[in-house]
């Protein structure tokens, strides 16, 4: 396991999708950003995010994983439940939040998406961890205890935090 933190090349193969993750985490952080650059077009940016990652994930996936060897099962199926958890849990913030106003319903929305990233460590990586925890710490400190901070600044931060961490998965690890 040392090895495996320690060494990229063990990494990436214990981790075969970490390329393609970070592709689609980094893609998906330009969306977030543009939408703090943009927040009338925050929904459609994100929108368009998302097409563009998932797009480039149908296209590069493959090749990005093939030197590394393929995903176990285990993998596969934590990927899959990280998505499908991300889903049911936003649907709980939306009906949660929803009468709470635009800001505590985004940032509660930004939480689960923090906390659907712990589990999806087991496909990607320890980073999603690390990430996972920063956004949860960063969008709840604005939720929960800072109510305060500026939705569009935590917005761009939370962009941010995801095109560097996708940018690290992608092209160092």
């Amino acid at each position: 396991m040392l090895e495996t933190l320690l060494n990229p090349t063990s990494r990436a193969s214990a981790f075969p999708m970490v390329h393609a993750g970070g592709l689609f985490i980094l893609l998906m952080g330009a969306g977030v950003l543009a939408g703090a650059l943009m927040p009338a077009r925050r929904r459609l940016s994100l929108i368009f995010g998302a097409a563009i990652a998932t797009v480039a994930i149908v296209l590069f996936a493959g090749r990005l994983s093939a030197p590394y060897g393929s995903p176990s099962r285990v993998q596969l199926w934590f990927l899959f439940g990280s998505i499908v958890l991300e889903g049911v849990l936003i649907r709980m913030a939306v009906s949660t939040y929803r009468h709470a106003g635009e800001r505590s319903l985004l940032l509660a929305i930004l939480f689960v998406v923090g906390i659907h990233f712990l589990p999806m460590a087991v496909a990607f990586g320890p980073m999603c961890i690390a990430l996972g925890l920063v956004l949860c710490i960063f969008s709840g400190a604005g939720l929960w205890l800072r109510p305060s901070l500026p939705l569009n600044a935590l917005w761009a931060l939370d962009g941010i935090l995801k095109i560097a961490f996708g940018a690290i998965m992608f092209l160092v690890l």
